[in-house]
């Protein structure tokens, strides 16, 4: 009977614990793990065939929760050719191809997921904005 007191107080820590962290969740539309630690909504475009979130470390897809009102800003990198395209029901205007360095941002303004690829590597090349 005296480990059982002990024990519960370990798990009820242990829970307790595990409760912190962001409220986006980690179900589809949510952050999913990583830890990049940079700003919410900046994605970087590979130097190979990879949308990277500059918040968390997602790749392929890149995920990021925004709020409404914000700016995702996708930065190139390297030397292939990539673009952003708005897939889905969901969409923004998507950017031409580019190769190099350069820039491509979007003010969400409406809430919801949007689906994006790259035109050049489609589905290899992916990610997802959830506006809240």
């Amino acid at each position: 009977m005296r480990l059982y007191s002990p024990i519960l107080g370990i798990i009820a820590l242990a829970s307790f614990a595990a409760c912190g962290g962001n409220n986006y969740g980690t179900g589809p539309g949510g952050d999913q793990g990583g830890g990049g630690g940079g700003a919410v909504g900046t994605v970087t475009i590979g130097t190979g065939i990879q949308f990277v979130s500059g918040h968390n470390g997602t790749r392929n897809p890149a995920v990021d929760t925004i709020p409404i009102g914000s700016t995702v800003t996708w930065t190139w990198t390297g030397t292939l050719p990539h673009s952003v395209q708005s897939i889905g029901a969901t969409s923004f205007a998507g950017s031409a191809v580019r190769t190099g360095s350069g820039s491509y941002a979007v003010t969400f303004a409406v809430p919801g997921t949007y689906q994006y690829d790259c035109s050049v590597h489609g589905q290899l090349m992916s990610g997802r904005i959830v506006v809240r």
